[in-house]
């Protein structure tokens, strides 16, 4: 009796239905960002790079996203003609990107999803140079792009992923790569 008592009790602890989460994830992912830029006599495409994001389900498959990008310093070198050209002998940029945007899930397998982004990127890029004659200045500018990601989640526990990534900002001779690997946890 005392087992049939202890198992029906157990039995009443699994079917209650479990707590559902927020629907809020978030995390962050760290890899190689790369420009595709011009390169003249020297330049660096790929530099160290991350992303932190969080979203807000609205169904169990589609998320409203947040991203913020930050590209390492990649450094480009101009020669004579390009420096006469343009009046810069070198430069650094870092870029910092802010993505707004929707990510759609699609379980493959069990325990492994795969996630398309799609939305809007807003660009802040500093750019450091070294003018012809010697001087600095460093220049600002703000720019705005459509940006695309795919990525492949494998699930760990019920609210944590490992995660591997692909974002690119699509901006022409601007445009901007991140391959990374990361984590997130879902509330």
């Amino acid at each position: 009796a005392l087992s049939v008592f202890g198992s029906s009790a157990m039995a009443d602890t699994e079917l209650q239905p479990q707590s559902r989460p927020w629907g809020i994830y978030a995390g962050g992912n760290l890899g190689v960002g790369a420009a595709q830029w011009d390169c003249d006599v020297s330049c660096d495409r790929a530099r160290l790079s991350g992303k932190v994001f969080g979203g807000k389900r609205l169904t169990p498959g589609l998320a409203a996203e947040l991203n913020y990008m930050i590209f390492g310093g990649m450094n480009r070198a101009n020669g004579t003609a390009q420096s006469m050209a343009t009046n810069i002998a070198t430069e650094r940029r870092s870029t910092r990107v802010l993505t707004a945007g929707i990510n759609w899930e699609v379980e493959l397998l069990e325990g492994f999803t795969n996630q398309i982004r799609v939305g809007w990127a807003l660009k802040r890029v500093e750019n450091e140079q070294v003018l012809v004659g010697g001087a600095e200045r460093t220049v600002r500018d703000y720019r705005q792009a459509p940006y695309v990601g795919v990525g492949l989640a494998m699930n760990i526990s019920r609210n944590i992923r490992l995660l591997q990534s692909f974002d690119y900002i699509i901006d022409g001779q601007e445009s901007l790569y991140l391959f990374s690997v990361g984590a997130s946890a879902e509330f």
